[in-house]
């Protein structure tokens, strides 16, 4: 009778539950949502303050990266896309695990719904339900989550570095842009005034919060970074690396070619015999009219199927497919060794410009000098001195700013120098 009583509280919660959604959905209608959504957005929008309003906080590098990797939109995805992939790999196995389910039936006449129910009126049963893959397709399942598993962490790596690369251009670029604020400061025009407007200033600020707060995904200050407090680029210490691949680079070219070949290989695999296989039992627990009866998996009452069945491919379906795939993936070599020589010409023009910056940076370093010392006899050659200065080192400021990018781009190549990516278990 235990398990008759453990039957009838079931079904209560059952009907419960179904009442209870039951009221939800009766008492629900979309005007009435779409008004209270409504309402609940208007009320975030309200709260929301703007960039002229936010308080100013200084921050380091560290501190910013901390705050990106908590925050950023394009981490978190790239970061739920692990766990999704991790998922997938332990669902081969966990489908293996067999389901439980419970059924319940009812039928009564018209005339009779208006009795007292009971517990008799119900037919229950639990069950018992195994689900076994093909086995000829659970090793090709097992590597291909594997290898999207792997390409997911290396995609989270990818997007950091990027991230990062944007990062670092938004700090040096403000960098720079406040040392020409300050040089243009000592320049001022026939009005006393810096050639730059303040509303250029604004503008400028504003957009480098805006950026800042995107990159780092927190919209509560305006951040500054400190820019003593990160690392810097050392042309030196890329140079000779230039010649080779990165490791993360590499491996975007290797999983291209994997996939094409994964393709080819799961068309293959219909070639093989399928082989299936299923576990039965009878009910794990019934009950009609008040009785009940059921088995607890026994020798006799369960039962093993298996059953192995091959097609042969009169219709070539599956030959021309493989014939497909085996083009593709001829067609991915191609591909993929395009992609690398025309990545190799622009690592090599990468190489030139940086190498014509600093052989120009090192000529206008020395022309300064020699300005700055030459002699002068009178007061307006030594203005026409400075100013001659001051234009030099204001194209030097704007060469500099253009080779951000190039900065950038090594970054996105090789990394950040000591920066170690996010470690998942």
């Amino acid at each position: 009778m235990q398990s008759f009583d453990m039957m009838g509280r079931v079904r209560t919660m059952a009907c419960a539950a179904l009442a209870a959604v039951a009221v939800a959905l009766a008492g629900c209608s979309l005007s009435k949502r779409i008004e209270k959504a409504s309402a609940k957005m208007e009320a975030r929008y309200a709260k929301i303050t703007t960039w002229d309003k936010l308080p100013e906080r200084t921050i380091s590098w560290n501190q910013a990266i901390a705050m990106m990797r908590a925050n950023n939109t394009e981490i978190l995805s790239a970061r739920n896309n692990i766990k999704h992939a991790d998922r997938e790999t332990l669902r081969v196995y966990t489908d293996l695990i067999p389901s439980v389910s419970y059924y319940a039936y009812m039928s009564k006449s018209l005339e009779d719904l208006s009795r007292q129910w009971n517990g008799n009126d119900l037919t229950n049963n639990f069950n018992v339900n195994f689900f076994l893959p093909t086995l000829t397709q659970l090793p090709y399942r097992v590597y291909a989550n594997k290898v999207s598993a792997f390409a997911a962490v290396k995609s989270m790596e990818g997007v950091e570095r990027e991230t990062v690369s944007k990062l670092y251009q938004a700090v040096r670029k403000r960098e720079i842009s406040m040392r020409q604020r300050a040089l243009d400061g000592q320049l001022p025009g026939a009005d006393g005034k810096a050639p730059a407007t303040s509303g250029e200033y604004v503008k400028e600020d504003l957009d480098y919060h805006q950026n800042v707060a995107k990159i780092l995904g927190n919209a509560d200050a305006r951040w500054n970074i400190l820019p003593e407090t990160m690392p810097r680029i050392n042309w030196n210490d890329y140079r000779n690396r230039l010649d080779r691949l990165d490791p993360l680079v590499l491996l975007k070219f290797v999983l291209d070619l994997e996939r094409a070949r994964m393709e080819q290989y799961s068309i293959a695999l219909q070639y093989l015999p399928t082989i299936n296989t299923s576990l039965y039992s009878p009910s794990l627990f019934s009950s009609s009219g008040g009785m009940y009866s059921g088995t607890f998996l026994s020798s006799k009452d369960t039962r093993l199927n298996l059953s192995i069945s091959y097609t042969l491919d009169t219709r070539l379906t599956t030959w021309r497919r493989f014939r497909d795939g085996q083009e593709r993936y001829a067609l991915a070599q191609k591909k993929v060794e395009a992609d690398m020589r025309e990545h190799k010409s622009k690592i090599e023009a990468l190489r030139n410009s940086v190498d014509e910056y600093k052989h120009w940076q090192s000529y206008m370093a020395k022309r300064m000098e020699f300005v700055r010392s030459s002699p002068v006899d009178s007061a307006d050659a030594v203005l026409e001195r400075n100013k001659s200065i001051v234009d030099m080192k204001r194209e030097l400021l704007k060469q500099e700013m253009e080779g951000v990018e190039t900065e950038c781009a090594i970054i996105l190549e090789y990394g950040m120098p000591g920066y170690t990516p996010m470690k998942f278990d």
